[in-house]
């Protein structure tokens, strides 16, 4: 099916009429983000069974109409991979969609393949061999090539196929509902693509290195860093690498002509920007100790670790029965918190465990919980 390039609001008018009443699109998005904070918008591909369209909103205001079909809760949207594409849309539209049916979420509660690529799933599923030539084009060069037009087409043409698929799949094996558990989680994050600064420190290579103190000063470098990379709309290493913030905190300036070997050239902080970083990196210096960045963590003991390899054995057996990755069913980072949260009152933080809600409990997590609290019992006694 050749698609439809979309470059006007006229066209965009005929072709929501078209859309008019459906309950099930496929979308993809193409963008460049390369050298921005902000991801930049180039395409966006819509398909249903008869429709394959790629709306240029370079050539046109196009936000209104896709608020209007994309942010409709009564449309569900198929997606592969839906992280990107959703941050992508949050940004544009300041709102993420709603109502999403990811194929690689679908894929993974079928097979063993966790994170599968939208081109091997489309092979394996529909037996068909994708152009991947585009992968790596500029999609905000105009004009776009009717190779370009094509590919981002076939991006959702055969994705609205996928879902067909696969959602057949998972009510032939009772699967629907987990899927359904799934795809709640990703309405309830769908509007969180904004950067939370409390543990920025996290995001800067080597921190985790350092000691509390050093990292009160990376954390409030970190903060600085990224309100200007967004007021300036540049990556976070075009104002200030990692490295820099890693012997800034090691070796704190004492004046602001000392800032000057750890500042790109490239960057062109002006005197107000380097009196304010110069004033944070001072202001962490002197920061009280409760509020320095925690990077402590719980070390399970020898018994506890034992325990965990024990467990991960039971996972692994179960995710084989089912016919699912061992990761998407209960990590090694999942048990070892389930370990170190057992008998303690912090019932708010075990609820947020996934192996504590909905199929993940109900086909392992019970049984986990039993087997901890009967070696801690053991353990005890003994």
């Amino acid at each position: 099916m050749t698609p439809e390039l979309i470059e006007s609001s006229s066209k965009m008018d005929e072709l929501l009429k078209q859309l008019n009443g459906v309950s099930l699109i496929a979308v993809d998005t193409e963008f460049f983000r390369e050298t921005t904070y902000y991801p930049q918008l180039a395409l966006v591909q819509i398909a249903t069974g008869s429709i394959v369209a790629c709306i240029d909103p370079l050539a046109f205001d196009a936000k209104p109409a896709l608020k209007k079909l994309l942010l409709d809760n009564n449309i569900t949207k198929i997606f592969h991979s839906c992280s990107q594409d959703l941050e992508v849309l949050f940004y544009y539209l300041g709102e993420a969609p709603g109502a999403i049916y990811d194929t690689q979420i679908a894929n993974a509660l079928l097979t063993e393949h966790q994170q599968i690529g939208y081109a091997s799933l489309v092979e394996n599923e529909l037996g068909t061999l994708l152009d991947k030539s585009q992968t790596r084009t500029n999609w905000l060069r105009r004009p776009l090539t009717q190779k370009q037009i094509q590919y981002a087409g076939d991006d959702v043409l055969y994705l609205y196929q996928l879902q067909h698929v696969l959602d057949k799949k998972l009510q032939q094996l009772g699967r629907k509902t987990w899927f359904d558990e799934e795809s709640s989680k990703l309405s309830n994050e769908k509007n969180s693509f904004q950067v939370a600064t409390d543990k920025l420190w996290r995001r800067v290579k080597g921190a985790t290195k350092l000691t509390r103190s050093k990292l009160a000063i990376v954390q409030s470098i970190a903060i600085w860093r990224e309100q200007l990379a967004q007021q300036k709309d540049k990556t976070r290493r075009k104002i200030l690498s990692d490295d820099n913030i890693i012997q800034l905190a090691i070796d704190p300036p004492e004046n602001i002509s000392a800032l000057t070997p750890y500042l790109d050239r490239s960057s062109n902080f002006n005197d107000k920007e380097k009196q304010q970083l110069f004033e944070t990196i001072h202001t962490a210096r002197n920061c009280p100790k409760n509020e320095w960045p925690d990077n402590r963590f719980n070390v399970l003991d020898n018994q506890q670790k034992a325990l965990v390899k024990n467990l991960q054995q039971y996972v692994s057996n179960q995710a084989e029965k089912l016919g699912i990755s061992s990761t998407i069913l209960c990590s090694k980072k999942d048990l070892e918190q389930l370990i170190a949260l057992h008998n303690q009152p912090d019932e708010l933080q075990q609820s947020k465990l996934n192996i504590l809600q909905g199929w993940r409990f109900r086909c392992i997590g019970q049984h986990l919980m039993e087997t901890i609290k009967n070696n801690s019992e053991e353990n005890q006694v003994s």
